[in-house]
């Protein structure tokens, strides 16, 4: 399982916001580009399945990434 980034970040003196929804996602950049003073780490749960580029493919290096569904 992995951490609460969340509160991970908090820990440290960091803002934390979780998004869970692609509706949320907006509202979480308006409101972290808000804290210009403050260091924000953004949590973006997403579906295990869903492909998130740019991604590096196991056993490649990063300059063989994947930019986009075309590369597949």
């Amino acid at each position: 399982a992995l951490p609460n980034f969340v509160k991970l970040a908090e820990a440290y003196g960091h803002v934390g916001l979780l998004v869970e929804r692609p509706q949320d996602v907006e509202g979480a950049l308006l409101e972290a580009r808000k804290l210009k003073d403050r260091t924000v780490f953004i949590d973006f749960r997403t579906d295990p399945t869903e492909n998130v580029f740019p991604m590096v493919q196991a056993g490649k290096g990063i300059t063989e990434m994947l930019l986009g569904s075309e590369d597949l």
